[in-house]
């Protein structure tokens, strides 16, 4: 089978029709995010039957239907059709090509058509049920599937082996037989209680048929009776309501004049609270104008107050600020008679300070002419001797360095040269250790490989056990599951004799009351033992008799009849062995029957009794003879006579006399108490052979498992030993290379060493070579000082003359100069003294001008408050005299109200009397009218009532019912007579019918129960089989995927290894699943320990492993890929390769090493926006052609 294309139109972004071919190999579709990719994947698990709207990206179903764009408008329907080809008849229908057809209307009408036939959604899934290509299959994995795979729990992991192993049908098959089984246990139990229900009613209704005959009697005059009464009600009730009438036509006229006087009073009462309330209304703006004068006149009072404070606080700062004004022109009067005699200090001080700046500049001028030239020649040479000194203080500091630099350079080379030394040792002794720890290394290799090896073979010894255990256990459980079905069974029918049902209801109630009554043994089915090939021929001899109970003597069975009686529930049969004699075949008889063919014995020698009650059963089967079948019972009736009865294993009856009965019933001897017992018997003898050996193979299963436990403690005790190996292992290559890393760092040091000691040596030569020519230089400036040092001594002795004048002139120039900066500092002094008086002098004017200000605003101040408390003062005035006359209007106001109110009281008194007047007469008139109407409820009722029980008119009734004795006399009768048909109790009016309907029923019932009883059985049974059949499929699907995944993780990994383990291998049905992995270079370990491209890789390694196992047509990937990294991208695609002619693969990516390994290549893109376009590229064909182009 294979997938030809798919036709989509309306779906989600494809809002034009769109098809897509599929090929063989693989077919990649590839596109930006967000532009349609994934909608492809989506439109197939739609087709294919997707119910749920979240697993489709959206929030109802609706939302697959294109809803519109910028540019387009939205579409009302989406329709999605798959092509497949199946030629193969992969699918079980007679058609080479299958066409799946998913339409969807915006109303939300949705159609299903199977090659353009409508179809259900339930044919759909039925199709592809267990194929691997539904819509939950393995064939359909997206990159959320792949996280399912490694997020979801063991159990949940579980679905995807199950839809491989192809077990869905039998879960179905056996999800359906459970609700079957629920049914029939519903049926059952309500078949049940109906049986129950039934017995207990056959026996009563004989009973109801003779009370119901007393009820009708009884009805009769109970009828006649009750129709007179009822007449002379009615008379006595219309008595009544005249007298209600006339009453009521009283209390209306009063209350016609009470509700006048009432009036008039509302009246009054209006104009007096429209009084009342025009004088509240008066009273509340005079008080409001009185507090609102108040108000006033308080706040001006509190002005005039403030401003008398103001202006006594301005009076009193007035003086202040005259006082301060005079202190301050005193103060300016004394500043300007400071600044003009400092002003005369600076001016005389001025003049002496050009003076003196004459004499020093005629001073400075002699002093020049006596210095001369000599100084600056001795100066020069002085210069010049300077400069040698630093230059041979130079020559020196360099000659003392190049000495300390060759020390120090001599010293170095000694150290380099130890240190080569102590290199040179240490690498030969790291050498020596990297040699012994190699050789260590490859010794513990070689012991890790001899373990590993070793750690195999017991891992696969293991294994072989645990398969064996496996077994073992299935086997074990497969025995425990069987007796409990049949400990099930036992209970059951336990629980039915417990209850003794199939006796009838009288026999049941006495059996389960046996102790109380007393003196019963019991019955007769219940005592003896019957073979299982006999049952049904002594079920039939005994026929009812089978429930006939045995009781001690006669006065037991009077105490069991008379239960029953006050009980009232059934009849039963005693069998009192003081009464009853035994029947015996006579000699003669028993002779010639048992001479005849086909002769099995006398019924009673052929079961089990105990002796006690012998008597009985001899009397009840001592006469009957078995045969083998209807035609030895023929032979054996004639050789005796047909005097006996004759019964044969098949239940045919030779009767005495000739007459024959036999057939078949519908449920055979099934429901036979005897069956019952003795497959009670049977079950508790298997039960216990069962036991004995579902010990043994617990036994067993217990010993295995601690062989398997040894084993496994012995491999966890390899492999901690394998860890330590490895870890030592990897210690010592961390030592090797860190003994390798060491060596070649101190080989470099070795050689920085040894070229630094050649470059310290060149040096140190170099330093000897400089010294030696430092130390010409210095004796070349030494000779140049000592002659420069005589020119200086020589130009000295001439120029001492000249200094001794020259120093006079400069001691009185320097008495100039001293004198002159004394005066400017004199100077200096008074100019700052006449800044600093000019600055208070102003600041005194200002502070002056400030007093001035603040004083003509005090007096303007002052008489402007003159003026306002004037103002204030009148106002007061005025106010003072409002207030006055506000209060006496209130007042008055208020004398008014008190008269109105006392008013309103009286009249309010008056009409709060006349309202409870009217009110009175009011109810008298209710309750009189409520006594008319009830009285007239009770006439209609009653006449109601003759013509509903008895179809009569009051008249006709009155004329045909006369009351012929009195009131005392017939309430007496109706009493006595309902109380006679109380005691009779619920009444059946059809017992005799009711009697033949129920018998009739009741024998139905009880054969559907057993009907019931064995579908039940055979429901378990099928259920038991789904699950064997369920345990094998998914066991062998399963080893056959572990298998495979352990060969496919490798090959995908390049390495490594990984394998499938139960949770609970104990139970098929219901274990998860782990997957263990371990990829190259890491250790084994848990699926959800591994990193996240692992874990996808690992997934997908075990998606193609199920691939391989349970082959499909086609498989759909959608961006499986996505978590993994190029180098595993690469394997991925050429893993696909190798699935060529398989299985075709639609592939959903945007990588390029899946895109690489494609044979098609469909682009899709949104040209327009929020619609999908497809692109298509045949790969296989561009090579081709590239090819041929080279």
């Amino acid at each position: 089978m294979q997938l030809k294309r798919i036709d989509i139109a309306g779906f989600k972004s494809f809002a034009d029709k769109t098809t897509i071919e599929f090929h063989d190999g693989v077919t990649a579709v590839v596109g930006p995010n967000g532009s349609g990719k994934s909608n492809i994947t989506e439109a197939i698990r739609w087709v294919l039957g997707e119910q749920s709207a979240k697993n489709l990206r959206g929030g109802r179903m609706n939302d697959v239907i294109f809803s519109g764009s910028d540019t387009r408008k939205p579409v009302n329907l989406a329709e999605v059709t798959l092509i497949l080809e199946n030629e193969d008849h992969f699918l079980p229908l007679d058609f080479s090509e299958i066409s799946i057809t998913r339409r969807l209307n915006r109303n939300g009408e949705s159609e299903f058509y199977l090659n353009k036939q409508a179809c259900r959604l339930k044919d759909i899934v039925d199709l592809f049920m267990d194929s691997g290509l539904g819509k939950e299959s393995f064939s359909i994995i997206s990159q959320g599937k792949v996280e399912s795979i490694f997020n979801s729990k063991p159990e949940e992991r579980r679905a995807i082996f199950e839809e491989a192993a192809g077990v869905l049908k039998y879960k179905t098959r056996k999800k359906k037989a459970e609700q079957k089984l629920t049914e029939t246990e519903e049926n059952l139990n309500r078949v049940q209680d109906i049986v129950y229900e039934l017995e207990g009613q056959v026996e009563p209704l004989r009973e109801q048929s003779s009370i119901a005959k007393d009820f009708l009697s009884y009805k009769e005059q109970l009828t006649e009776m009750d129709i007179a009464l009822t007449v002379v009600e009615i008379e006595r009730l219309k008595v009544k309501w005249d007298e209600s009438k006339r009453e009521m036509s009283s209390f209306e006229k009063n209350l016609v004049k009470k509700q006048l006087s009432l009036s008039d009073c509302e009246t009054q009462l209006k104009h007096k609270r429209k009084q009342k309330a025009e004088l509240t209304d008066e009273i509340e703006k005079t008080q409001q104008n009185l507090v609102e004068t108040i108000q006033l006149f308080e706040q001006t009072d509190g002005q005039n107050n403030v401003l008398s404070e103001r202006n006594k606080y301005a009076t009193e700062n007035l003086q202040q600020l005259e006082a301060t004004k005079e202190q301050a022109n005193q103060r300016v009067v004394q500043l300007e008679q400071q600044l003009e005699g400092i002003d005369e200090s600076l001016a005389e001080k001025t003049k002496q300070e050009r003076q003196l700046r004459s004499e020093l500049l005629a001073v400075e001028k002699e002093a020049l002419s006596l210095s001369g030239n000599s100084k600056e020649t001795i100066e020069s040479l002085r210069d010049e001797y300077v400069d040698l000194m630093q230059k041979e203080t130079s020559l020196r500091n360099e000659q003392t360095y190049l000495e300390r630099s060759s020390y120090q350079m001599a010293q170095k080379n000694l150290k380099s040269t130890a240190s080569v030394k102590e290199l040179e040792q240490t690498i030969e002794k790291i050498t020596e250790d990297f040699t012994r720890i190699a050789e260590e290394l490859t010794t513990t290799q070689q012991e890790i490989a001899q373990k590993l090896l070793f750690y195999q073979e017991k891992q696969a010894s293991i294994q072989t056990k645990r398969q064996e255990l496996e077994a073992n256990e299935t086997r074990m459980y497969d025995a425990l599951k069987v007796v409990q079905q049949a400990k099930a069974k036992k209970e059951s029918l336990k629980e039915l004799n417990e209850d003794y049902a199939g006796f009838y209801q009288g026999v049941k109630e006495v059996l389960k009351r046996k102790k109380d009554i007393g003196g019963i043994i019991g019955a007769v089915a219940e005592l003896i033992e019957v073979p299982k090939q006999a049952e049904l021929a002594i079920d039939i001899a005994l026929g009812a008799a089978s429930q006939n109970i045995i009781v001690q003597d006669e006065q037991s069975g009077r105490k069991g009849i008379q239960y029953l009686k006050q009980k009232r529930i059934g009849r039963a049969t005693f069998l009192p062995l003081t009464t009853i004699k035994a029947r015996y075949l006579p000699t003669s008889v028993e002779n010639k029957a048992s001479s005849c063919d086909g002769f099995l014995g006398i019924a009673s020698k052929l079961i089990a009794y105990p002796e006690a009650v012998s008597t009985v059963i001899q009397n009840l089967l001592g006469t009957t003879i078995v045969a083998r079948d209807l035609s030895s019972a023929n032979t054996i009736a004639r050789e005796i006579q047909f005097k006996y009865r004759v019964v044969t294993l098949e239940g045919d009856v030779m009767n005495a006399g000739g007459s024959m009965t036999g057939g078949a019933s519908k449920s055979g001897n099934q429901g036979s108490l005897f069956a019952r017992k003795n497959e009670l018997t049977n079950l508790t003898k298997q039960i216990a052979q069962m036991e004995t050996t579902l010990t043994e193979k617990e036994i067993e299963v217990r010993t295995m498992k601690q062989i398997i436990k040894k084993e496994e403690t012995t491999l966890n005790e390899l492999r901690e030993l394998g860890e330590k190996q490895r870890l030592k292992e990897q210690e010592l290559k961390n030592q090797a290379e860190t003994l390798e890393e060491k060596q070649i760092r101190l080989t470099r040091e070795l050689k920085a060493v040894q070229y630094e000691y050649k470059e310290a040596k060149e040096e140190v030569e170099s330093y000897e070579l400089k010294k030696m020519e430092l130390t010409e230089s210095l004796q070349t400036v030494k000779k140049e000082m000592e002659h420069i040092n005589h020119q200086i001594l020589l130009a000295s002795s001439q120029n001492e003359e000249r200094e001794k004048n020259h120093t006079l002139v400069n001691e009185k120039q320097q008495q100039l100069r001293t004198r002159l900066a004394a005066l400017k500092e004199q100077l200096l002094s008074l100019k700052k003294e006449q800044k600093a008086i000019s600055s208070q002098l102003d600041e005194q004017q200002k502070e002056i001008a400030t007093i001035i200000s603040r004083m003509e605003q005090m007096t303007h101040f002052d008489g402007t408050h003159q003026m306002t408390k004037k103002e204030l003062s009148d106002q007061l005035t005025q106010l003072s005299a409002t207030k006055q006359t506000l209060e006496n209007q209130l007042s008055k106001t208020k004398k008014e109200k008190a008269l109105i109110e006392e008013q309103l009281n009286e009249i309010e008194q008056l009409t709060t009397q006349t309202n409870n007047q009217k009110h009175y007469l009011l109810e008298e008139k209710t309750k009189a009218e409520v006594l008319m109407n009830r009285t007239d409820v009770s006439i209609e009722n009653r006449l109601t009532y003759l013509n509903e029980e008895y179809s009569m008119t009051f008249e006709a009734a009155k004329e045909s019912h006369l009351l012929e004795v009195s009131l005392e006399e017939a309430t007496r009768k109706v009493k006595l007579l309902k109380q006679s048909i109380e005691e009779l109790g619920s009444v059946n009016l059809g017992a005799i019918e009711e009697f033949e309907r129920v018998n009739e029923r009741y024998s139905f019932l009880v054969d559907q129960r057993e009907d019931l009883i064995e579908a039940k059985i055979s429901l378990y049974t099928t259920m038991n089989e789904m699950d064997e059949e369920v345990k094998i499929r998914f066991s062998e699907v399963f080893e056959d995927i572990r298998l495979k995944f352990s060969d496919v993780f490798p090959q995908m990994f390049g390495g490594g290894s990984a394998e499938l383990r139960l949770t609970d291998p104990k139970n098929l049905l219901t274990t998860g699943i782990e997957i263990i992995a371990q990829p190259p270079g890491k250790k084994l370990q848990q699926l959800s320990l591994l990193s996240g491209g692992e874990r996808a890789f690992t997934a997908i390694a075990l998606m193609f492993s199920i691939i391989q196992v349970r082959p499909v047509p086609f498989c759909i990937l959608d961006e499986v890929e996505a978590a993994l990294d190029e180098a595993n991208v690469i394997r991925f695609g050429r893993y696909l390769k190798r699935f060529d002619g398989d299985t075709q693969f639609i592939v959903i990516t945007h990588r390029k090493g899946t895109m690489e390994e494609a044979n098609v290549l469909y682009g899709i893109t949104m040209q327009e926006s929020g619609v999908s376009k497809v692109v298509s590229v045949r790969l296989e064909e561009i090579t081709e052609a590239h090819v041929g182009t080279t």
